[in-house]
């Protein structure tokens, strides 16, 4: 295996392939379960056991402190929203978990890793990505839950209120979570979207835009609330 981790490389979509399959899988599995949220508990409890070894490796692998291993960056935030989410069967919870997990699918297309898959940081990476579409799929499938206007409008203001928060506290640790304090040091879509803090501001756009085209297809039109409500 390559030392190094080659984006669209053959490994990298080698890699996307096998984690959409095992998505599938497991949704599908799901089918053949009464026990629906206890499936649904026993992979959330692995996967919370997976990021637990990860932070470890990473900390005496590569000497990550434990401020920057801190689960604040979008991702991390998500991933524990899901492994809650599917734990407790939360339908609160799936309404971030369902707007946010394009930022994981956006994750997974062009991961921020700097080894190959035959290392267990890079693994893990994949597997909790992967974790977040899988929740919000078989939550929407066997939970039967489906993201509604509050959600999308309180899923928005969370995530606002987040970032304000982590300004401060970057300021304080020296960090960079959510990249409210400056842009990532690495090239991203943000060096297009102009200097801080306007990029910011361009983000929250594009957010608001995408969550809304994530609720279009769920959105009830005023004439099937009407015909409803004559029905009675």
């Amino acid at each position: 295996m390559e030392d190094k981790f080659v984006l669209f490389s053959s490994q990298h979509f080698i890699t996307m392939a096998i984690g959409f399959a095992s998505c599938i899988l497991l949704v599908f599995l799901g089918f053949f379960t009464e026990k629906k949220t206890a499936f649904a508990r026993i992979i959330a409890v692995a996967v919370l056991g997976i990021k637990i070894a990860e932070l470890l490796f990473r900390h005496y692998y590569y000497g990550e402190t434990v401020v920057q291993l801190l689960p604040l960056h979008l991702c991390p935030i998500v991933i524990i929203l899901s492994i809650f989410m599917m734990f407790f069967h939360s339908e609160v919870l799936f309404q971030p978990v369902y707007f946010w997990s394009i930022g994981a699918f956006f994750a997974i297309l062009m991961p921020d890793i700097r080894d190959g898959m035959s290392n267990f940081a890079s693994q893990s990476f994949f597997i909790t990505h992967f974790f977040i579409l899988f929740s919000a799929v078989y939550a929407f499938v066997h939970f039967r839950f489906r993201p509604t206007k509050s959600g999308l409008i309180w899923s928005f203001l969370l995530l606002a209120t987040l970032a304000f928060i982590m300004y401060f506290v970057n300021n304080r640790l020296g960090t960079n979570f959510l990249y409210v304090n400056h842009p990532p040091v690495t090239k991203s879509l943000m060096d297009f979207m102009g200097p801080w803090p306007y990029y910011i501001f361009s983000l929250a756009g594009i957010d608001i835009a995408i969550s809304f085209f994530m609720y279009l297809p769920f959105r009830k039109s005023k004439k099937a609330k009407y015909a409803s409500w004559r029905r009675y």
